[in-house]
Formats: C-alpha cells, sequence, structure tokens
C-alpha cells in the first residue's frame, strides 16, 4: 500500500496482484462452502498470504506525518464507521460502530498505523539491533498466544502475531548490499522454482492434515487455549509462511521485472480492491449468498471483483481520497496562493 520513490518496479505490482487476489479469493471460500477442497486452499491462501502482504508493506514503509494522518489513521475511521453502519444496515444486529474493534479486514489498516508509528523504533543504527528486534518481534509473536486477555480488542494479538513479517520487510529493503547478495545466490530457473513452489504445497499438505493444524490457528487472533494449540505450532506455521515469503521475494521477484500487462495493472491498483471488496463481500453474505452457490459463479465473481475494484479510474479515485491525495492537492494550490500574495505584496512595497 505504501510507495517509495524511483523508477517503479514492477515485480512488486505482481506480487501485489498475486497477494490481494488470494485475499478476495480467501474471503469468498468463507462463504462458497460447496466450493471443491474448499478447507484445503483456505488454509493455503492463509498460510502465507498475510505474512507476504505485510513483508511487502514492510518493504515500502516510511513515515510521513501527512501520510501517516490523512493516509492511515483518517482512512481508518472513515472506513471502520462505513463498514459498520453497511454491514448493520444489511441487516446484521451484531456489529456496531466500535473504533477499538477493528471490523474485519480492517485490521490490517490498523495494524499498518501501529507498525508505521513504531518505524522510529525500529530504525536500530546496527546490523546487531536490528537483528535483536527482529529476534524479540518472533518471540513476542509467539508468546502473545499464551495470554487468553490478549485477543480481538485494538486488534492485539494480530498486530503483535505478524510484526516479524513487517519487520523483515522493512529490513529487507533497507540492507541493499545483503539483499542483493541473497537474491544473486538464489539462481533456480522456471523448472526448480516450479519444483521448490510444489515442496512447500506438499509440506504444507502434510502440516494441515497430519499435525491437526487448522486455517483458523493462522489467524494470529485467538489465544492457543482456545484453539488448543501451542507456540510450537505457530512456530511451524511461520516456517511455512517463511518458505513462501523466501520463493516469493528472493526466488520469484527477482526474475519477475516485465510489467504484466493486465496483472501489474490490477496490482498497481491493490489499495483499491483491498479498501472496498470487503463491501461486495458483505453483500454477497447478507444479501446474495446464492451468487456463490457454485465453483464457476465464485471464480467468476472472482474475477469481476478484482477488474472492477482494480480499474485504474477506480484506483486514482481511492488513492486521491485515502492515500492524501486530496489534502496535497489542496496544500499545494494554498500554498501557491499565498506565495503569489507575497509576491505581489513585496512589489507593491518596492514600486
Amino acid at each position: 500500500m505504501e510507495t517509495c520513490a524511483g523508477p517503479r518496479e514492477y515485480q512488486y505490482d505482481t506480487l501485489r496482484f498475486l497477494l490481494i487476489a488470494l485475499v478476495v479469493l480467501g474471503h469468498l471460500l468463507e462463504l462458497a462452502e460447496g466450493f471443491p477442497h474448499r478447507e484445503f486452499l483456505y488454509a493455503v491462501i492463509y498460510s502465507f498470504h498475510m505474512p507476504a502482504f505485510l513483508f511487502l508493506s514492510g518493504m515500502f514503509a516510511r513515515f510521513d506525518r501527512i501520510h501517516y494522518i490523512f493516509g492511515l489513521a483518517l482512512p481508518y475511521l472513515l472506513l471502520q464507521t462505513l463498514y459498520t453502519s453497511f454491514v448493520h444496515a444489511l441487516g446484521d444486529p451484531y456489529v456496531h460502530v466500535e473504533f477499538s474493534r477493528p471490523y474485519w479486514l480492517l485490521w490490517y489498516l490498523f495494524a499498518l498505523m501501529v507498525y508505521t508509528a513504531l518505524l522510529p523504533v525500529y530504525d536500530s543504527p546496527s546490523r546487531w539491533g536490528r537483528g535483536m528486534l527482529a529476534a524479540g518481534s518472533v518471540v513476542l509473536a509467539l508468546l502473545v498466544g499464551c495470554d487468553p486477555s490478549i485477543g480481538y480488542q485494538w486488534s492485539a494479538s494480530r498486530i503483535v502475531a505478524f510484526q516479524p513479517w513487517f519487520l523483515l520487510g522493512y529490513y529487507y529493503r533497507k540492507e541493499r548490499p545483503w539483499r542483493e547478495r541473497l537474491e544473486g545466490m538464489a539462481p533456480l530457473p522456471g523448472a526448480g522454482m516450479a519444483a521448490a513452489a510444489a515442496a512447500c504445497c506438499a509440506a504444507l499438505e502434510w502440516l494441515v492434515f497430519r499435525c491437526g493444524i487448522s486455517a483458523k490457528m493462522m489467524l494470529g487472533a485467538y489465544p492457543y487455549g482456545e484453539l488448543h494449540y501451542g507456540w510450537p505450532q505457530r512456530l511451524l506455521i511461520m516456517c511455512c509462511a517463511a518458505s513462501a515469503v523466501f520463493l516469493l521475494f528472493v526466488v520469484a521477484a527477482p526474475r519477475m521485472k516485465r510489467r504484466l500487462p493486465l496483472l501489474t495493472t490490477l496490482g498497481q491498483n491493490s489499495l483499491s480492491i483491498y479498501l472496498l471488496h470487503g463491501f461486495l463481500i458483505q453483500l454477497l453474505r447478507l444479501k446474495f449468498p446464492w451468487l456463490l452457490s457454485g465453483t464457476w459463479q465464485v471464480l467468476a465473481v472472482w474475477g469481476l471483483i478484482l477488474l472492477a475494484l482494480g480499474n485504474p479510474a477506480v484506483g486514482r479515485c481511492v488513492r486521491f481520497l485515502f492515500q492524501a491525495g486530496w489534502y496535497r492537492r489542496l496544500s499545494g494550490r494554498l500554498e501557491e496562493r499565498r506565495r503569489a500574495r507575497a509576491g505581489a505584496g513585496s512589489g507593491g512595497h518596492f514600486v
């Protein structure tokens, strides 16, 4: 969701599309009970897509006061109000406006607010300090599930559980020489990449079906006691996610630098897909669940959501409204007027 100065890196736009497409599909699968292999696909998606998305967000994170206020804080308050009011109006009596409990997908936006505010803390001047912070975040992610009092309130459990991925992405981007050496150590050809991906999927299948780990355990939102698992299972989940993140960002990304006409464009507009698709999902859940009764219907709805909300026109509108575009334009015009008046005033003085 963040951007940085410099030439456009299309490989990350393509990865954004892949990840946001999985986010939308995962939300659709929650409703499509008759979808083939639904439980397994859902577990595969949730095993890595949020860690990878947070890793990517960490790579492009920066602290900017204007962006923080108008690109994170105000959008959260506005969308929390809109989402809860919308769902309540559709007939869900259990949903109310409550800013201390981010609604559904808005936990991610709230988590970005917290992580971005912590960037000055993350900016340790030494590699040893950064390594200690990263290791400490992993330990906290494993320990947070031990406390049953930490849960959905302020999305505290998820924020702590997923913090390592954001932090590692932030450091991965900053450590350019180390990153280039790491990417150079993984010169896998296409067949090798496919074999490695297949091995990861096989390991995940074994993890899910042999160890009894469910997708719910991968959400990071529940204490261990509630789901009857512990930190070793969470550590195993994190290892699986780490292997997928390695494949995506170290192995695949350096070989995806070409612009892919449709996928890259949709990836550049992933913000609009993320922020708006929840309205459509809730509309389907509460008013039109029959639209997701068949496999092809689910796939068709999935594609339509991505194409409609990833449209460049929609993307520009969302970026203008939710990434401080309107504020920067307004402040720029006010500054121009101020300078014009100052110039006119000084000119009149000298005449």
